[in-house]
């Protein structure tokens, strides 16, 4: 394994630590050596990778939501049928929410950050829009293809992610307000439905 191999796995490692400290502790919570003592490294070695823990934490909220684009990339790469692909991207991004809790629990995290760390905003800001362009492609390739109806392509993108968000948070914050799989079956119906030709 080369030395840029070894860096970017030992990098990993930390923050992927990290997101399980932010999981059990909160944002403001944890230490540099419960990051240390979870990784199974030394405090200097997470100093030899990331200046300090805003730079760390950027990196988290990088790798979170980095992730998630990966996912939902291979999933939708085989599919050509633009309603299945709508359905699909939905389908996985509610879907994250139940397998990868801890996405918006340290996306939760990172907002209460917004209002004094301007660098919080833009990174929350750039993975918002790229999860909106996903969206709009989908969209603009269905209307393209006269399986959707003509919309603001920018303003239906916005819709889909605020519905993802919002059942997903109400559900993160109480479990019981809700059957999390007939609602969401039903509001990704809903949002592919509101694209159809009549």
């Amino acid at each position: 394994m080369s030395k840029a191999d070894v860096a970017a796995e030992r990098k990993d490692q930390i923050v992927r630590a990290t997101v399980d400290c932010i999981t059990k502790y909160g944002y403001h919570n944890f230490s540099m050596q419960d990051v240390a003592r979870t990784a199974g490294v030394s405090k200097g070695i997470i100093h030899y990778y990331f200046l300090n823990k805003d730079e760390l934490m950027m990196s988290v909220l990088d790798k979170v939501a980095g992730d998630i684009e990966r996912v939902l990339a291979s999933e939708m790469s085989s599919i050509t049928d633009s309603k299945r692909k709508l359905e699909v991207f939905i389908e996985v991004c509610f879907d994250i929410v139940r397998s990868t809790k801890e996405y918006y629990q340290v996306n939760m995290d990172f907002w209460t950050q917004i209002n004094q760390k301007d660098e919080v905003k833009k990174v929350i800001a750039r993975h918002y829009l790229k999860f909106r362009e996903a969206a709009a492609a989908v969209i603009r390739e269905g209307i393209s293809a006269g399986a959707f109806r003509p919309v603001d392509v920018k303003d239906y993108a916005s819709y889909i992610i605020a519905v993802i968000d919002g059942l997903s948070l109400q559900w993160l914050f109480d479990e019981a307000s809700f059957e999390y799989d007939r609602i969401i079956k039903k509001a990704g119906q809903l949002l592919v439905e509101g694209l159809l030709k009549r």
